[in-house]
Formats: structure tokens, C-alpha cells, sequence
């Protein structure tokens, strides 16, 4: 095997802007928000916002919030859409593993579907 498989691939995002870009700082915020968190966790298996605030004991509001704010910052992803007859929108983790390392420099390390992405801030 080669030593390029081993090596984690460098966020494919970190050289774009707004709010699709990668952002450590951002996802260093969400991850050590408590509520932000515990969805995070929570939406391993699919979930919609309703399930988050009741689980969570959330207001709707905050659970929408935090749900968006993850969303956003690439920690989970959309299922489906909220349809015209009112089914709820899911969402479930989009990280299969997030890792954080804080020796200098920081640096944000998240395994989806077998690849290694990482970002430095």
C-alpha cells in the first residue's frame, strides 16, 4: 500500500468562501457548543427538527437554529426536502467521524464514506 492512501486529503474546501468554505474556527464553535453538540450526535440516525427539540428538550426555535448552523458547516446534510404535503425534512450526520487535535496548529480531521478530509485553521 502506498503511503499517499494513508495520508489524509487536505479539505477540498479550504480555499473557498462564505458559507460553503470550510471554516475551523466555525466548526471548533459548533463542536464545543453543548446543544449544537448533542445534535450533532443526536442526528447519527435521521432525524427532523421536531425529534431534535423534543429529544433534546429544545425549544423549536433553538433546535432549527442549531440544526441550520450544522448544516452550513458541513457536520450534517439534508435527507430529503420538507415536501408540499408537509413531511418533515430529515438530517442525519454527514461525517462518518469528526476529530479534532489541538497541538499546534489546530487542526479539524472528519471521515466521510472512507475518505479522510482535514482543515487547518
Amino acid at each position: 500500500m502506498s503511503n499517499t492512501a494513508d495520508r489524509p486529503t487536505r479539505c477540498p474546501r479550504i480555499e473557498q468562501d462564505g458559507e460553503i468554505g470550510c471554516d475551523p474556527h466555525r466548526i471548533m464553535e459548533l463542536l464545543s457548543d453543548d446543544d449544537a453538540r448533542a445534535v450533532y450526535l443526536l442526528v447519527e440516525e435521521p432525524a427532523t427538527v421536531r425529534d431534535v427539540s423534543d429529544e433534546l428538550d429544545l425549544p423549536q426555535s433553538t433546535a432549527y437554529r442549531k440544526v441550520e448552523h450544522l448544516r452550513e458547516a458541513g457536520l450534517i446534510s439534508r435527507l430529503n426536502e420538507r415536501s408540499r404535503t408537509g413531511t418533515p425534512a430529515h438530517y442525519v450526520q454527514a461525517m462518518d467521524h469528526v476529530s479534532v487535535t489541538y497541538d499546534d496548529p489546530l487542526r479539524i480531521e472528519c471521515a466521510c464514506n472512507g475518505n479522510v478530509l482535514y482543515c487547518e485553521p
